[in-house]
């Protein structure tokens, strides 16, 4: 019971500091940005429960498309994590049809319609989509980060996550700029 009760103690303390790096200004530019946007990526996956039938799943895969700089740095960042003990392995994607086999998918368009034709090819998947475009909630994305006075934050689709039965925790929510 003491290992767990210390293990549950560390991965908050590590939780923690990573969130805490949201409140980092961006003064170091893009590099800075795509690192802490990797490990928003990495935790999130941490308090959210997905359907059944993506954790029959041997790997847990992330999945980027759009944005092959932070694809990289997620590559560099989160190594050889897993998540409920599958090893999480990348994916750089073309087309929404690759996305069936992703539990998150990370999509880097600027174009709004482009950014509209992926959410529409996956709302009937099981995918948690997550953008940093700031129309991207309001097309049916699920979280939407954004920058508030140089910082990292985000926003959540409840509803679009409800209605795929992805489950994001309270803690999530909580730490969410607005949830909708």
């Amino acid at each position: 019971m003491r290992a767990v009760t210390s293990a549950i103690r560390s991965y908050l303390v590590a939780m923690l500091v990573v969130f805490s790096h949201s409140a980092v200004s961006y003064a170091d530019g893009t590099e800075l940005e795509y690192r802490v946007k990797s490990a928003f990526l990495y935790n999130f996956t941490k308090f959210i429960e997905w359907p059944s039938a993506s954790q029959t799943k041997s790997d847990f895969v992330m999945c980027v498309a759009g944005n092959p700089e932070l694809h990289a740095k997620l590559v560099e960042t989160i190594g050889d994590k897993q998540n409920s003990g599958m090893p999480i392995k990348f994916s750089r994607i073309q087309h929404p049809g690759e996305a069936q086999n992703c539990q998150l998918l990370f999509l880097g368009f600027s174009e709004a319609e482009r950014l509209n034709d992926w959410v529409g090819a996956l709302s009937n998947e099981a995918v948690l989509t997550v953008s940093d475009d700031s129309g991207f909630i309001a097309m049916g994305g699920m979280i939407q980060f954004v920058i508030v006075d140089g910082k990292i934050r985000f926003d959540i689709n409840q509803s679009a996550a409800n209605r795929l039965s992805i489950k994001m925790s309270s803690k999530l929510l909580g730490l969410a700029r607005n949830v909708i």
